[in-house]
């Protein structure tokens, strides 16, 4: 005979019993262990990638910022450098305006700065001064400032000198055209070879001058005063110590002095008009090389800020 099933009220009893529901809530509490566990896992993984990610995206980012800086400091070198190489270093540079030009170098209200922009006012509406032309500052900016002003005049060069000795001084007296010689006084003053070719020429001129006034002296001659005060001097009282004492050191060490100045516009017949902007207002703010000259010779004008470094004016 089959066993009775046992009647379903009987079975439920049996699932109501303490044992059964204690089973039960421990395979939840387990459940939700594994849930918990896995959740904290997953969070550690996540959280572990995402600092990963930051830290590796702050390193990138570091990294490229450095990338950036350095290759913008190369670039910056190359365009300097690229500049330097492929665009004319002019000596004499563009002219500006003398004003714009005056109002950047002398900012401020120290009594020099004050000065200065009387004495640039002064060449503006007095001398009729618009522009200036910066010349490159050392040793050789006298004999640059005139010889350029020679050069872009087109002046002739001095009637005791032959043709054949100044084949450069003829290109340009030769030219009547104003723009062509700015475009070759362009050339000539950024090429720095020739150029100081060209300033030992006219130290050999100056030379020449004195050893000329020196032998008409020596012959009784009446010779100009500046010369006897050069020859009255004992570390220029011959053409030889001129020359090793003073006129060596031209373009090395020092640049011409006022005598330099005045021999200079002897040696090549031209007057040579300074105005010297640190002695405004007295008597010395003009000065001419030579005072007198021996005829109608043709006048350049310069500036200077101190006797030391010069500047083209133009009118």
């Amino acid at each position: 005979m089959a066993a009775q099933r046992s009647p379903p009220r009987a079975r439920e009893r049996e699932r109501d019993r303490p044992g059964a529901l204690a089973s039960g809530n421990d395979q939840v509490h387990s459940w939700a262990l594994v849930t918990s566990h896995a959740l904290d896992t997953a969070w550690g993984i996540a959280k572990g990638s995402v600092m990963l990610a930051v830290s590796f995206l702050a390193a990138a980012l570091c990294y490229f910022r450095r990338l950036h800086c350095h290759l913008g400091h190369r670039l910056k070198w190359w365009s300097g450098y690229l500049q330097r190489k492929f665009k004319r270093n002019l000596s004499v540079e563009a002219e500006v305006d003398v004003l714009s030009y005056c109002a950047r170098e002398w900012k401020g209200d120290t009594p020099r700065a004050k000065l200065m922009r009387k004495a640039y006012e002064e060449l503006f509406w007095r001398h009729h001064i618009k522009c200036v032309r910066q010349v490159k500052r050392d040793n050789y900016d006298a004999l640059r400032s005139v010889l350029f002003q020679i050069f872009s005049q087109g002046l002739s060069f001095p009637s005791w000198m032959k043709e054949k000795d100044i084949v450069k001084w003829t290109e340009f007296s030769g030219i009547k055209d104003y723009h062509k010689r700015g475009s070759m006084c362009n050339i000539l003053f950024s090429d720095a070879i020739l150029e100081y070719k060209l300033y030992e020429a006219l130290k050999f001129i100056m030379l020449y001058q004195v050893t000329e006034v020196y032998e008409q002296m020596k012959m009784k001659k009446v010779i100009p005063s500046l010369f006897r005060l050069l020859f009255s001097r004992e570390t220029s009282s011959d053409p030889l110590s001129f020359m090793m004492n003073h006129l060596n050191s031209v373009g090395d060490t020092c640049g011409l002095e006022q005598i330099d100045m005045f021999i200079l516009g002897y040696a090549l017949e031209v007057k040579i008009k300074v105005f010297r902007l640190f002695k405004f207002n007295s008597r010395d703010f003009e000065v001419c090389y030579p005072e007198e000259p021996l005829r109608e010779w043709p006048q350049i004008s310069l500036l200077t800020e101190n006797d030391r470094h010069y500047h083209v004016p133009v009118f």
